[in-house]
């Protein structure tokens, strides 16, 4: 036990011809040694290298130093004849009494600090209300409810704002629906928040959609401040919106053709003016108009096929059976060859 290494000597009966290393770190320079040809193996191995282990003990008092070293003796394999040991080595620390003369002030004031942690935020979109539950799957039209929480572990400690709203289809076609200061844009997408509490935001709201996409992806940033004493929370002054004034940041175009399909989306981090401000995301899928029930007459929505593989719609009347023109002529060749 060295100051600065370990070292580890083996005697052996023959000549040495095989490896000396630290287990897990044979192929690691330094941490194997190599030389034979002669009856004594051993490594030297530094404290800060190899991964020998310093742990610092209370009872006894000092540092021990440990490793394991394996010596083998074949020099291509591990054989039976071969040994693993782990080595210790513990140095103690001395006791030692030393002395100086300090002036000694006056009663210091303690100093106390405790630290509040900041609110934890979701965005959800939900069914109808701000009772309803989060939808994954919505139809043109809906109506939804877009809610903001912040989850606070204090009480009239914080106060949240929303802005900073896009929504996108997934293939880099983003709409801005709520401005830096929090303000709506377009009052046909989303009006302006209300905000029923201090970390609660929320409005109502009605399905809408890309032409020929069906998934929405939202992303909002929120900002948290401190509520002062005996106060309200700001909020945004926002005029009445205006119909179709969302915009696309940077004044962009809307991709002509779209992106490869990419099951994995990467939204990109917009950057936020403050240290407080963060994220949060949602997302669902829209419905198409032609995918509604509601498209298709409840007396056409069955049919019948043909045995030739033509399909025959057929649909109950008032006064009798309605039936397309094919359906009609076969009938008639039917009855044409009953009669006869």
């Amino acid at each position: 036990c060295g100051p600065t290494s370990i070292t580890v000597n083996f005697n052996t009966r023959n000549p040495f011809e095989g490896h000396v290393y630290v287990k897990g770190l044979y192929d690691q320079e330094g941490c194997r040694s190599d030389e034979g040809g002669r009856q004594v193996a051993g490594i030297s191995l530094p404290f800060d290298s190899c991964n020998v282990a310093r742990t610092r003990s209370l009872n006894p008092r000092g540092i021990f130093v440990t490793t394991t070293v394996v010596i083998s003796f074949h020099p291509l394999f591990i054989t039976k004849v071969d040994r693993a040991y782990r080595v210790q080595c513990f140095y103690m620390e001395a006791d030692k009494t030393v002395s100086t003369q300090i002036e000694v002030s006056e009663i210091t004031t303690a100093f106390q600090t405790q630290i509040v942690p900041m609110p934890v935020c979701r965005y959800e979109i939900l069914d109808g209300g701000p009772t309803g539950q989060p939808i994954q799957f919505a139809t043109i039209g809906q109506q939804v409810y877009h809610k903001w929480t912040c989850d606070s572990e204090t009480v009239d400690t914080f106060c949240a704002v929303v802005h900073s709203c896009f929504v996108d289809d997934g293939n880099g076609d983003t709409i801005q629906i709520l401005n830096e200061e929090g303000c709506a844009l377009d009052k046909y997408l989303l009006n302006n928040l209300e905000y029923p509490t201090d970390l609660m935001a929320g409005q109502e709201a009605h399905v809408y959609k890309y032409a020929d996409r069906s998934q929405l992806f939202y992303q909002c940033q929120i900002t948290i401040t401190i509520k002062e004493p005996n106060s309200e929370c700001p909020r945004p002054t926002c005029s009445e919106p205006q119909g179709f004034g969302a915009v696309r940041p940077g004044g962009s175009i809307a991709p002509k053709k779209p992106a490869a399909a990419a099951q994995l989306r990467l939204l990109k981090k917009r950057a936020a003016d403050y240290d407080n401000t963060l994220d949060v995301r949602t997302d669902f899928s829209a419905l198409d108009i032609s995918d509604r029930d509601e498209a298709l007459p409840m007396d056409l929505r069955h049919r019948a096929r043909h045995a030739h593989g033509q399909q025959v719609i057929l649909s109950a009347a008032n006064e009798g059976i309605c039936m397309s023109p094919f359906g009609f002529s076969i009938f008639m060749g039917l009855a044409v060859a009953l009669a006869a």
